[in-house]
């Protein structure tokens, strides 16, 4: 990379590729650079240098990996004059709600969201019913057929309709994600440089659908020097593994050139990927004890972990600690931890909701 960068103007990525700025739309959503920090009792307890990125505070209104997503996705469904959106998820969907707050903030109003079953934790009831009191409408598939027929139809029907819909791609499954994330490598870098934190030896982040994970890695081989990034699978191998973590990276890549991005010859193979594999447990968003005993030890540095996810990441980085101690780690935080209560003063009774959404959120 030839191309260097010293002033904090977002993103950092059309300040590196400036033909980018007029090709690709952009908006910001969050407070950036979102900060790093040591965790010094976690560190002290493990005798390990532990670091964290807190992007789970950096938007006011919905921080987490999301926030950053938002600020590529949304404003290309503007550019593409799309007046409604169409979204997806599991019942609790981080991305579901993400999209309701962020594209509520840009000006749409006429969202759908279209879910599947999931465990049913505290989150997963809040996430819902907030984005239901937002106005959402809410569709449930029981099965996966069913789900991918009811998103085509809900994606036709505001065709018809004449209200021209976006849909917001499973995060991990879209370039501008992918950009998003090597974008915030960007933003580490230069905090690296600046001296807010050492250069991690290991980056430790979760992966869902994968454009978290994909960004930094391709940020981290794109500049060498920010640490080697390790994501931590919590979603069935099935759907996303090495394979799909490399095939999001290259399209990201052709999607960079195709905007007339001059990058040196850069071709990542799955065998680039490092993913860990042990940590989901029987399911997505099962419970697991090394999880739950995470959330616990995180609570103790004031840091707030979810057991479908960020649990399960700080559970391997616990265990790879006890490998290497002597390394440095960055815990790259990707949940929302910001109050929420705004959004939870007026939340609709769940025996409104439609009966077969009832079963998950109604008490026995």
């Amino acid at each position: 990379m030839t191309r260097g960068f010293t002033a904090m103007t977002r993103p950092l990525l059309f300040t590196l590729y400036p033909e980018l700025k007029e090709k690709v739309p952009f908006c910001t959503f969050g407070n950036y650079p979102s900060p790093v920090e040591k965790l010094n009792a976690l560190s002290n307890k493990t005798g390990a240098d532990i670091w964290i990125k807190r992007d789970d505070i950096a938007s006011h209104i919905y921080g987490g990996n999301k926030c950053r997503m938002m600020e590529w996705i949304i404003p290309d469904a503007l550019h593409r004059g799309r007046q409604s959106l169409v979204t997806w998820g599991a019942l609790g969907s981080n991305q579901v709600l993400s999209s309701v707050i962020f594209g509520r903030e840009s000006g749409f109003r006429d969202i759908t969201a279209v879910h599947n079953e999931q465990p049913i934790h505290p989150y997963v009831k809040r996430n819902f019913l907030i984005s239901t009191s937002l106005g959402v409408k809410q569709i449930f598939a029981s099965n996966p057929l069913l789900y991918l027929m009811k998103l085509w139809w809900a994606y036709f029907s505001k065709l018809l309709s004449g209200k021209r819909p976006y849909l917001i791609p499973l995060l991990g499954s879209s370039p501008l994600s992918v950009l998003s994330y090597l974008d915030a490598a960007l933003e580490l870098k230069m905090q690296i440089d600046a001296g807010e934190c050492p250069r991690p030896d290991y980056i430790f982040v979760t992966v869902g659908t994968g454009g978290t994970a994909a960004g930094l890695m391709l940020g981290a081989k794109m500049l060498g020097d920010i640490g080697e990034v390790i994501g931590v699978r919590v979603v069935e191998k099935a759907f996303v593994n090495e394979w799909m973590i490399a095939w999001e990276i290259n399209r990201a890549l052709r999607f960079l050139r195709k905007k007339g991005v001059h990058l040196e010859e850069i071709s990542i193979s799955r065998h680039d990927i490092n993913l860990i594999h042990d940590y989901m447990g029987t399911g997505y968003a099962e419970s697991t004890p090394e999880a739950e005993e995470s959330i616990r030890i995180a609570s103790e540095n004031n840091i707030q972990l979810d057991i479908t996810y960020t649990g399960k990441t700080m559970a391997a980085l616990l265990e790879f600690v006890r490998e290497k101690p002597n390394k440095k780690f960055l815990f790259w935080h990707t949940l929302n931890t910001v109050d929420l209560s705004s959004f939870t003063e007026k939340l609709p009774d769940p025996k409104t909701l439609d009966s077969c959404f009832q079963r998950f959120f109604c008490e026995e």
